[in-house]
């Protein structure tokens, strides 16, 4: 693993094993912290060249307010796209509990929101799960 520049709210490596950016949340944030985190996310994704994030939110669970969710889809994103090309995969990794409640918020998209945008957005509750998503994505970008 490859240690990337981190916070105290935020751990970032690089796994060249598996060719996966991962960034795991350590405790709940600001919403300034959750900018600054994600650009820390973007900047090593960038570094690494890397289109494929884990991105560890088990213990954040303060992260699905109307402002982020807006600023995520309006800001964050398409600043990622246009910096890292495309297409983007993400893989979160949500506890059972959290999860459940970012499915019944109408304020968050659901996963089909994605379809057909430059970035593809997975929902997980074991990190196994997650990994093998995130192969599976990359076999099949290598074999276009």
């Amino acid at each position: 693993m490859l240690a990337l520049p981190s916070t105290e709210y935020l751990s970032l490596v690089y796994r060249p094993d598996v060719r996966v950016l991962v960034g795991r949340w350590l405790r709940d944030t600001l919403p300034q912290e959750m900018y600054s985190g994600y650009g820390l996310m973007l900047n090593g994704a960038a570094e690494q060249q890397c289109r494929f994030w884990l991105v560890d939110a088990r213990r954040r669970d303060n992260g699905t307010n109307g402002q982020n969710v807006s600023w995520m889809m309006d800001t964050f994103f398409p600043q990622m796209v246009a910096r890292l090309g495309q297409p983007v995969f993400i893989a979160y990794l949500f506890a059972p509990s959290h999860l459940h409640d970012i499915i019944a918020d109408p304020a968050i998209p659901s996963l089909s929101y994605f379809d057909n945008r430059p970035y593809r957005v997975e929902r997980f509750i074991e990190e196994r799960t997650a990994l093998e998503w995130l192969a599976s994505c990359q076999t099949v970008v290598a074999a276009r």
